[in-house]
């Protein structure tokens, strides 16, 4: 082997680039490296024994629309052992809000509202509209900023605020504007289906406006975009292959282990020191999926003088599986904007992948984000999610739970997306740009601007490998 390439990091962006990086470099040796002791990162699954299966909450693979990086995850299996996911069933998404389970739109209903409020909303946003034309929607702003922009004031104050209160624990002043991308929080459904027909033909109201329906939603997307779930459920079949088929290529991986030193000379990263007492030379790169603040420590950044903002949430994965199949109609999940309810998101598998029912029963997730004065005794957090459950009115007294597990979620669990935290972020990746180590490609969560979701990842990690790699591949 001429050189030695370094991934730290073990999650799917890091497995796929493997494979990208063994396709058109096949003479380098790649060590990866990851903290745990198994692959796949979020979206791996749990496996508790006597058929009880569970995928760390709702991670269907949406295609990145770039064909090489989606025909290695794809190749993985063979397609007749796909469920391929398309159209309107692409992501079948709902949502709790207003006491009520809206199966149709993920995004909030106004129409539920009282003709009163509905009309006054109605008027707020065609007024806002008119202020608004021709204005560049702001950049780097809060969330409020967004919000305000898209739908006005008192909207924004009446509708979004309690909603990021709810769920964050803080002023929608004190998020930055990559939160109103995370949830479905950047549109509201306000027109009947036959009205939304024409409206949707304007990009301004598109942008805003959901169409109502997304089962008879008419096709305005600029891709065709699909899902990708394996037939056979659980999702850690499809990371295990793709362990196998880069082992079988010559992938050398490091499990349970981490990068605990480097020497850079001249501006190049000549040597990696690893935790499992290996030292790595020869240094080609190093691809690093792990974070911006550890890969900050590891390059003895000083960063003490950012400001962030704690993570006030405990966040827990919960999973049952019931002898029926809980009342969600077509939907994958929704989203719970209630307060009061400590739900965050419920996953039902068996409507993406009927084969989860295969083992005894069907089995959902559901992610919980307590408060800090709440209880932390599993037992009693997975009393309460079956109480929350009952008044989604997903399940009833004729529901049996065949099994039941509560685990807190590793790590900080879901970020909190302050305006500090992400200016800190921000911070760091440009302290890390101004070490100037010539050989390191910084991927992953947040490595470069609103990178936050894995089509983005991918994207951005093509990107960065083409450019590092121009005059060789």
């Amino acid at each position: 082997m001429d050189c030695n390439i370094v991934i730290s990091g073990g999650g799917l962006s890091s497995l796929l680039t493997a494979k990208l990086l063994l396709k058109r470099l096949p003479s380098v040796q790649i060590h990866l490296i990851e903290k745990e002791n198994e692959v796949g990162g979020q979206f791996g699954s749990v496996n508790y024994g006597d058929k009880q299966i569970f995928d760390y909450g709702m991670h269907i693979y949406y295609e990145s629309s770039i064909a090489e990086i989606d025909q290695l995850f794809q190749e993985t299996l063979p397609i007749k052992e796909w469920n391929v996911l398309e159209g309107n069933f692409k992501d079948a998404a709902g949502l709790f809000y207003n006491n009520k389970l809206q199966t149709l739109t993920p995004y909030i209903d106004l129409r539920n509202f009282s003709e009163e409020k509905k009309n006054d909303y109605l008027c707020e946003f065609f007024k806002n509209l008119e202020l608004t034309k021709g204005i560049k929607e702001p950049e780097n702003s809060s969330a409020f900023e967004i919000l305000k922009h898209r739908f006005g004031e008192k909207i924004c104050n009446e509708i979004f605020s309690p909603i990021f209160k709810k769920l964050y624990q803080t002023n929608v002043e004190n998020l930055d504007g990559i939160a109103t991308r995370l949830t479905t929080i950047n549109r509201l459904a306000l027109f009947s289906e036959e009205l939304m027909f024409d409206l949707i033909k304007s990009d301004i109201i598109r942008e805003r406006i959901c169409f109502p329906n997304q089962y008879s939603m008419p096709n305005y997307r600029s891709t065709n975009q699909r899902g990708f779930y394996p037939k056979k459920f659980g999702m850690f079949a499809v990371l295990e292959k793709l362990k196998l088929d880069l082992e079988s290529k010559g992938v050398k991986f490091h499990l349970s282990t981490l990068i605990s030193d480097i020497e850079i000379e001249r501006n190049r990263i000549k040597s990696i020191y690893l935790t499992n007492n290996t030292k790595l030379e020869n240094i080609d790169s190093l691809l690093w999926t792990s974070g911006l603040p550890s890969l900050s420590n590891l390059l003895k950044i000083n960063v003490s003088d950012l400001i962030y903002d704690k993570q006030k949430n405990k966040s827990y994965y919960v999973y049952f599986t019931f002898n029926k199949n809980p009342e969600m109609d077509k939907l994958y999940y929704f989203y719970c904007f209630d307060e009061g309810f400590r739900t965050f998101r419920v996953t039902n598998y068996y409507n993406y992948c009927p084969d989860a029912s295969s083992r005894g029963g069907f089995p959902i997730c559901v992610e919980i984000w307590n408060k800090e004065e709440d209880s932390t005794d599993l037992d009693v957090i997975a009393s309460k999610t079956l109480i929350e459950l009952q008044k989604f009115g997903i399940i009833n007294s004729e529901y049996k739970v065949l099994f039941s597990k509560t685990e807190p979620v590793l790590g900080a669990g879901f970020p909190l997306p302050s305006c500090n935290n992400i200016n800190a972020i921000n911070s760091i990746r440009e302290r890390i740009i101004k070490e100037n180590v010539l050989n390191l490609i910084v991927m992953g969560v947040y490595s470069s601007q609103n990178v936050f979701f894995i089509k983005d990842v991918l994207t951005d990690s093509l990107n960065k490998i083409n450019n590092f790699y121009k005059n060789t591949i």
